[in-house]
Parts: structure tokens; sequence; C-alpha cells
């Protein structure tokens, strides 16, 4: 689908990224966790972990709060809660 929006073979996209230390796939990844983090930043609170979720395509909500936790170090709701904005990469 992505190859085909960029008007790229499959090959194409694939090589694209061969060069980098991850695929595709986790690079897509990577975004719907970053633009998730961005919308709770800019929401807060009163936007639910779940619509969030959802919004950014996770299968559910402890999915997304499993992945956010890996790439920040905390829970979304800790993290609002702290203010943290460092990623713990």
């Amino acid at each position: 689908m992505i190859a085909g929006i960029l008007g790229v073979s499959l090959r194409t996209l694939h090589r694209s990224f061969s060069a980098t230390d991850e695929s595709i796939m986790t690079f897509m990844r990577r975004r719907r966790l970053q633009n998730a983090h961005d919308d709770l930043l800019r929401c807060g609170n009163p936007v639910g972990v779940s619509e969030i979720a959802a919004r950014w395509h996770f299968s559910d909500a402890s999915h997304f709060i499993r992945a956010f936790k890996a790439a920040y170090g905390t829970t979304p709701a800790a993290y609002l809660r702290t203010g943290t904005s460092k990623p713990a990469s």
C-alpha cells in the first residue's frame, strides 16, 4: 500500500530502507507512536488512552500502553502526570 501511494515498487521501497537499522514496518510503527505521543501532549488528560490508541491504529489500548512504555519508559498516564518529554531509547 505504501509503495503504491509513493508510486514505487515494493522492492524499491524495501531497498530504500536497507541502509537503515529498521524496516519500513518498524519505521511506520515508530511514526505512529510518535504521533500518538504528540497527541497525548497536545490533548492532555481529557482524551482517553483508548481514543489515542484507536486514532493511531493500535490494536487496543493495552498494545499502545506496552509500545509507549517500551519507547518512553513509562505509561502514557504516568507520562502526562510527570510531564516527561524524552524517549527512553
